[in-house]
């Protein structure tokens, strides 16, 4: 790889645009998208720098992803979900080589629901059913939770052991391909299970921080760009649109306080969102340790990212007047997906409640904000 990661999403953007309403109809990114993807790099973000990675910062990812869902959002919703490539510091040395070594680019969709996990000899058997599985058909390898009486756990279970189930029939996020993954008591090594809390044996900037907030911030940078492409998609519309009184849409002083409105909206949450990542990218770089309180602001930019994205992508809808009603309608997809994709678990209001537990003078509640 001789680009860097912030040059991906233009060296991407004629590849995803090509065939986004391919992966819209097929509900998954067709083969000739992800064979684009893998060659750019676009599935190491998190990957060590010895196993062919790019070994980018938290903070370097969700802008590459914002700025990539600005041009198709559940084409960089299957990218966050498929890179774990940080991972490879979680396993042992030989089996991070046999996974992501020799030029492999394993994709790896993840999952937090947790399934239940009971300890054999030699590892654990693994059972349940995790709805919801972004990237699901693309997957070689799949990261799915499981409980144990310690806490929760990951394993790292191969295509062949479960089964994917085509459950994904939506209306918006289509093309993300986020089916059920079922396993009925498969055998997961206990080298291939580790403890959400485990610490990534590379201790280096990019692997300092928890796992959840490697994994937890990309959906909220993904919905940010959706929300760009919005009123990208509006502005668009409102160039070429006559309103039913005969005047150019574009010149309506209602239609430039909506964009005026919006693009500043987005443009503050984007920003806070990637400047609370940066803080944390700072002092782990300077080799500190993260604190409560940092990691929950990040939550709450998380969270803020929602409430803004669901108002933008509401006043873009509402602006374009019957445009977005047709199947045709580039903004009314971009519309379905945005809402689709806010629904997510990740991306739920409740997360004000961390920031706001710590600034009341309350505990955390959750060791891992």
């Amino acid at each position: 790889m001789t680009h860097s990661v912030h040059d991906l999403p233009e060296l991407l953007r004629p590849a995803v645009e090509k065939y986004r309403d391919e992966a819209e109809a097929l509900g998954r990114l067709p083969e000739e998208l992800v064979r684009e993807l893998r060659e750019h790099g676009a599935f190491r973000l998190y990957t060590p720098r010895e196993l062919g990675g790019h070994e980018a910062a938290p903070a370097v990812v969700l802008d590459l992803l914002a700025r990539l869902a600005r041009v198709d959002g559940p084409t960089a919703w299957t990218v966050w979900n498929l890179n774990m490539g940080f991972t490879a510091g979680l396993l042992g040395p030989e089996r991070a080589e046999e996974i992501f070594g020799g030029g492999r680019d394993p994709l790896i969709a993840n999952s937090g629901q947790p399934g239940r996990m009971t300890p054999v000899e030699g590892g654990f058997h693994l059972t349940g059913t995790w709805k919801i599985v972004s990237g699901a058909h693309l997957a070689d390898w799949f990261l799915l939770a499981g409980m144990l009486e310690t806490g929760l756990h990951f394993c790292l279970v191969p295509r062949d052991a479960v089964k994917v189930l085509d459950t994904w029939d939506v209306a918006g996020m289509r093309a993300s391909d986020s089916n059920s993954v079922v396993a009925d008591q498969v055998l997961v090594p206990s080298d291939l299970a580790f403890s959400l809390f485990a610490p990534n044996r590379l201790d280096r900037p990019a692997y300092r921080l928890p796992t959840v907030n490697l994994v937890y911030p990309g959906c909220a940078a993904v919905l940010i760009g959706m929300a760009q492409g919005a009123v990208d998609e509006l502005v668009r519309v409102a160039r070429a649109k006559t309103a039913f009184t005969g005047e150019p849409l574009a010149a309506m002083e209602s239609t430039q306080v909506a964009v005026g409105r919006a693009s500043a909206r987005v443009a503050a949450a984007r920003g806070l969102l990637l400047s609370t990542a940066g803080e944390l990218d700072s002092t782990t770089a300077a080799g500190q340790e993260t604190t409560d309180e940092q990691r929950a602001a990040l939550r709450g930019a998380i969270a803020h990212v929602t409430e803004t994205a669901r108002e933008v992508l509401l006043s873009m809808y509402a602006t374009a007047s019957s445009e977005p009603l047709y199947t045709s309608s580039r903004l009314g997809r971009v519309f379905r997906d945005g809402m689709a994709a806010a629904q997510a678990a990740n991306l739920s209001t409740m997360q004000f409640a961390l920031p706001g537990r710590l600034l009341l003078g309350q505990p955390a509640g959750v060791p891992f904000v």
